[in-house]
Parts: C-alpha cells; structure tokens; sequence
C-alpha cells in the first residue's frame, strides 16, 4: 500500500518528535553516566551504540519512510538490549558466545555497514569489507602476508559478538566515542546554540578591520575558532561560510578565492589550540599521550599555519586592488557580556585538564558552565535565545555525535582484524622493504594514504587507520610516538581541502558558486603550509617546542618561517606588486635555501644565503613598485600640466 503525501508529512513530522526525544534521553542518559558511573565502560559503550543508531535510523526515517528503516530500527534494539543485558553472562560464560551471539552480533556489524554506507559512502565499508575477508581467507595467501586460520564463529565473535574485546563493534574505539567524543561534538553545538558564536563573529570582525583583506580575515578569524570546536569542516564552513563567503565576494575576491579561502581557514580550525576538534581525544586516548601534552606542542605550528593564510589573503587583496571593507561597528558592552559564554567554559576546560581530572569529567562540568553562562546571558534585550535555532544547532551536534559513534564501531572491526591477524606488523615489514628503509619515502607514503582516507569522512577515522597500520612502521624508524601520530593527524584533517573529492571544498564551491577545479588550485596555496608541517615534525622538531640545543632550535624555528614567508609570496607572485621573472626566482631559491637548511645540511650558511635571498627578492619588487609609482605619478602631472 502507497503513502500518499498528506500521510507521508505526518509520518515525517511524528518521526521528528521521536528523533527529537530520543536525542534528548541520549544526552540525558550520558549525563547520568558521568555523575553515576552506573556500570562498565563496555556496557557504557553498548547503550551508546544502541542510541547513536535509533537517532541515525530515524534520522532517514523523517527524511524517507522505509520498510527496511524499519526492520533495521527492531534489529538494533532487540541487539544492543541483548548484549547489555546479558553482559553479566559474556563475562562469567567459558563457553560464550552461544548461537544467539552470534547471530545479534552479526546483525550489529550488518547495521554499522549500512549505515556508514548510507552517511558516509563506501571507504571504509570496503576496507572494512576487505578486512574481514582478509581475516578470513588470509591463511591462503602468500607467507609475506599470510594470516593465522580463523573460523566462521571466531570471525563474528571478533568482530561484535564478544563486546568485552578490545576491538570489533563495541570495542575501545566506541568506547572512546561513548566517554569523550560524542560529548565533546555537543559540547561544540551547544557553545553555538548559547551565545558563543557571537563573540566569536565579534571578535572576528573586530580582527579583521585591522586588516586590508576585510572580509577575507574575518572568514579566517571565525571559521579558526568555530573550527576548534566544532571538529567538523562541512561543518564550520556551512556555518561561517553562509555570511563569510557573500562578504568576500562583494568586496571583490572571486567565487573561487572565497571558497579556498573559507576551506583552508574551516579545515585549519581543527588543529587550533585549545581544543583541536575530535581528533586529538582520538589520538590522545589511542597513545596514551596526555590530552594537555598533545595541544602544548600544536600552539606554535597552529599559529604560524593561520599567520600565513593571513600573508595569503592580504597578498591577495592588494593584488586584486580589493578595498577595506566598512565593517560594523563593535558593541563594546554586548562583546564584554558574551565574552564569558566563550571564555569561561574553555579556561574551565583548560584549568581542569591540567587538574589531571578525566576527559569525561571535564566537558561534563564545561558543558553545564556553558548552559549556565548562555541562559544568563540570554536574558539581556537584543541577545535573546532563539529556541528553534538553538534545538536545531543541539540536533545537529546530536546527530554528528551519533554519525561518528557508527563509523569509530564500525573502524574497530578493522582494526580487530588488524590486530588479531598480525596485520600490522606485515604491512609495516611489507611498507619497510618497498621503502629500503627509507624514512623520506615512507612518510611521503603515510601522507598520501592518509589524504585518500580522509575523503569525505571524518577526520578521526582516516586518522585511527593510519595510526594502525602506518604509525608503527614510522616508529621503527626512529620517529618518536608523538611526531608518529601528529603526522597522519595533519593529512586526514587537510583531506577535506585536498582534490579530486575534497568534501569540505565541494560545499564551499557550492555556497560560492566557484568553479570546482581553479578553487581546488586556490586553496592548495592557501593551505601549503597544512603539507610542509608534518614533514618539519620529524625533522625539525624544533617547532614542537622540541631541539637538541637552543642555537639549533632558533636556526630550525627561522628556517621554517623563511621558507613559509618566502614559499607564500612566490605562490601569490606579488609583495608590494606583481614579481617579474627574475623576483620570483629569487623567492623560490630563498625557500629552497631555506628548506635545505632543514632538510639536508643543518648549517647556517644555507639559512643565511635564504635570507640574503628573500631581502634582495622583496627589495627589488619594492624598488619595482615605487618605480612604477613614479612613473604614473609622472604621468598624471604630465596630463594636469597640459
């Protein structure tokens, strides 16, 4: 029988009241958990799982009603109620898992497949797809690669059917997204939904007036400190982009310009102290590494990675003639009173975590500060809450919360496979021989592979790939655990900027209506400095507030922001005007001199010659310029004269 239209709205509007109150016990019951600690994280993780996907079914249900929603909506329920209530049994059981396991935990990976599918497309169904299969027949293949035998039961109760395993379904990475991740996505949309986001366009236009790029720096200022939060590209660029974008191209960027430009300061947000979106919970739980450690050492390269999207964008709006936008003007009051919706939360954060006070803990206390400041905040004339916005911008972390719940549950059975079958280990001896040990190549190998991860996904799991099966052959050669991690970190977030399927970028084009092709190339320069980064974590530490002695630590740090510097100019091919031939070869032989100085001889006699360098090509180009001045200057008088 066919739903007609009439039906078909009121089944979509009852669809969105459940999803509406089921997200609302979702974050009920993990506030419940944080003050109660009611029982173990694995059983934490199931009630999880069983949320995050009736929010993710219904969620497709109020956009399509379907037969097969409906089915995979009772699968879900009658599994994860299975596993959670007879988690007492799995853990006492010597014989466990019984034929019913085996099926309930079958049904989980089957939902968990699809539904990655259906949000995220098929890399990581496919590698998950080739994982299993891997597992399964892998004892056939060559000794190189040969995988231990693994029966049709071992194989299920690997990947879902045993949820006190490590890895699989229900494994540590859903319980990193139980515990910190999904709090710490809601924790993000509601500093939106309260009121931060206004100091944040505040403080952002208020930045950028300072600026000749105007309208190109606020785009710059408010999508770094959205992005921080928010851990989301598409995201950060739907949010500030549907003003930011407009602004630029009113004031004279092109289509193209705005949308590189809005998706190199969106993706850069995710490695801005102090939060660094979700990834770095990811990679601060999956090492070890202490959270606070992690963000300490990415002030520096976070900083000179905005500094030169700002040189980008100022190069650029002088060479387009584009004028200083008349911006409005600042409420000093209403930025004192919104101030603390956005500060006090995050210096709560900071303060607690340096207390060694748990993940969970944190955001917890920092979310109820939030509410708390926002609510009061709220009550002042002119900066009322919305409560329509204010519930959407709360779904939506929701739902994104939930999407990465999915797609950490289903990446576990991935690197379950990874884990029992020695996986890792062969890859890595596999990845040493092709490279002969080479550092240089195995890292121009990690880059790539975790580019073509991040496509269209989020960043936490091309990130958790890679750290599985790229990190450890990286170690091996001698790259610390930190600097292991860091450097996949950077390309999966940079992934979204990164043609041919940069997502990030694609919804950018759209809002600016930009030629795809030329913004890719546009933002490529902008984000340049996003690619060298990684490369300066290895060998020039220095960055990372880490070096032998303070003169070699000094020769690094300036080495690198020369080669910045000089890298930056060259792309835009203009300082005071536009570089001729002989200029911007100069430029480029500065940054290599300067690169050299990092990366083959560490002496500063290279460093020297880059800077002699880059002062002689920026001379010249000035020189250039005044001349040119003149040279009108003359001209016009020669016309008022006659």
């Amino acid at each position: 029988m066919g739903i007609n239209s009439d039906q078909g709205g009121r089944i979509q509007k009852w669809m969105g009241y459940i999803l509406g109150g089921i997200a609302f016990l979702m974050i009920l019951y993990h506030f419940y958990y944080i003050t109660h600690l009611p029982f173990e994280p694995s059983q934490h993780a199931i009630v999880h799982l069983g949320f995050a996907s009736v929010i993710m079914i219904l969620f497709r249900l109020r956009q399509r009603f379907q037969v097969t929603y409906i089915l995979m909506l009772a699968a879900t329920l009658c599994v994860n109620l299975y596993f959670f209530t007879h988690y007492d049994e799995i853990l006492s059981n010597p014989s466990y898992p019984p034929n019913i396991a085996l099926v309930a935990g079958a049904l989980s990976a089957v939902i968990v497949f699809i539904l990655t599918v259906e949000v995220f497309g098929w890399i990581f169904p496919i590698l998950t797809a080739i994982a299993v299969l891997y597992t399964a027949f892998g004892s056939y293949l060559p000794s190189l690669i040969k995988a231990p035998p693994v029966d049709l039961q071992r194989l299920i109760t690997l990947m879902s059917a045993d949820v006190t395993s490590p890895w699989g379904v229900y494994g540590s990475l859903l319980i990193l997204s139980a515990n910190y991740l999904f709090l710490f996505i809601f924790f993000g949309s509601v500093l939106e939904a309260f009121g931060g986001l206004r100091f944040i366009m505040s403080i952002g236009s208020l930045a950028a007036s300072k600026f000749r790029s105007g309208a190109a720096a606020l785009s710059v200022f408010t999508s770094a400190l959205l992005g921080s939060l928010t851990g989301s590209t598409v995201a950060n660029i739907t949010i500030t982009g549907s003003f930011t974008i407009p602004m630029m191209k009113k004031t004279g960027y092109t289509p193209e310009h705005a949308a590189a430009i809005e998706t190199a300061a969106s993706s850069g947000g995710q490695i801005l102290p102090p939060v660094m979106g979700a990834t770095v919970f990811v990679m601060s739980g999956y090492t070890g590494i202490p959270y606070f450690s992690i963000v300490k050492v990415s002030f520096i390269p976070a900083i000179i990675y905005f500094a030169i999207v700002l040189l980008y964008v100022e190069l650029n709006a002088r060479k387009l003639n584009i004028a200083p936008m008349p911006l409005q003007k600042i409420n000093m009051k209403s930025l004192l009173f919104d101030g603390p919706v956005f500060i006090v939360p995050l210096l709560l954060l900071l303060i607690l975590l340096m207390q060694g006070r748990s993940l969970m803990f944190t955001i917890f206390w920092s979310l109820i500060c939030v509410v708390i400041l926002g609510l009061l905040s709220g009550t002042r004339k002119g900066a009322r809450l919305n409560w329509d916005k204010m519930k959407n911008r709360l779904m939506d972390g929701i739902i994104s919360g939930s999407q990465i719940a999915i797609v950490l549950a289903l990446i576990g059975i991935i690197v379950g496979t990874v884990e029992v079958t020695g996986l890792g280990m062969r890859l890595g001896k596999v990845l040493l021989l092709l490279c002969h040990d080479n550092l240089f190549l195995l890292l121009i190998i990690t880059a790539l592979t975790s580019m073509i991860l991040g496509v269209g996904v989020p960043t936490p799991a091309a990130y958790i790939i890679c750290a599985t099966i790229l990190s450890p052959a990286m170690i091996k050669l001698g790259v610390p655990l930190l600097q292991a991690h860091l450097f996949p970190l950077y390309y999966a977030v940079f992934a979204h900027l990164t043609p041919p399927v940069a997502i990030g970028l694609m919804v950018a084009c759209k809002m600016a209506e930009a030629k795809y092709w030329s913004a890719a190339r546009e933002a490529l320069k902008v984000a340049l400095a996003s690619f060298l980064f990684p490369f300066f974590f290895v060998y020039s530490p220095a960055i990372l507030l880490e070096f032998e002695s303070f003169s070699s630590g000094v020769q690094q740090f300036l080495a690198i922001l020369l080669s910045f510097f000089t890298v930056s100019i060259a792309l835009n091919k203009y300082w005071s005007t536009r570089l001729n031939l002989a200029q911007h070869a100069i430029l480029i032989g500065a940054a290599l001199a300067s690169l050299i100085s990092i990366f083959a001889v560490k002496s500063y006699y290279f460093l020297i010659i880059g800077g002699l360098l880059g002062i002689v090509g920026i001379a010249l180009n000035i020189r250039m310029s005044k001349k040119g001045m003149a040279s009108k200057s003359h001209i016009f008088t020669g016309v008022a004269l006659k």
